[in-house]
């Protein structure tokens, strides 16, 4: 697919305030999950998964929210960029496997490329 992704993370002070407007197209529902479980193993199954002739690992979080008792699935590139931001936030590798795959892009893209 050739996208790009560039997570922005930002500290909320007020989160009443907060009024996001997401993309129907591309988000289902806004909630709150907490950070640390996008690095342990707990609530974690994997699929292996290859793509391009690299095999890599898909990742899916189960999530309840405590009020509410809602379910989530959080899954693939959600999945991954919360890996590596939580990673980065506490310092550490997450307790299992990451498994990204090594993509071999073109040196130069543009609409005629072809993979």
């Amino acid at each position: 697919h050739l996208l790009r992704v560039v997570p922005v993370i930002g500290i909320l002070t007020d989160k009443k305030a907060f009024k996001p407007t997401p993309n129907a197209a591309e988000v289902d529902e806004v909630f709150d999950a907490p950070l640390e479980m996008f690095i342990k193993d707990k609530n974690r199954t994997e699929e292996e998964r290859e793509w391009m002739g690299e095999k890599y690992l898909l990742h899916f979080f189960e999530y309840e929210t405590e009020k509410e008792k809602r379910k989530y699935i959080i899954w693939g590139l959600t999945a991954g960029v919360l890996i590596r931001a939580a990673s980065l936030v506490y310092q550490q590798p997450p307790a299992f496997l990451e498994q990204n795959p090594k993509f071999k892009f073109p040196k130069i893209v543009d609409r005629n490329t072809v993979m």
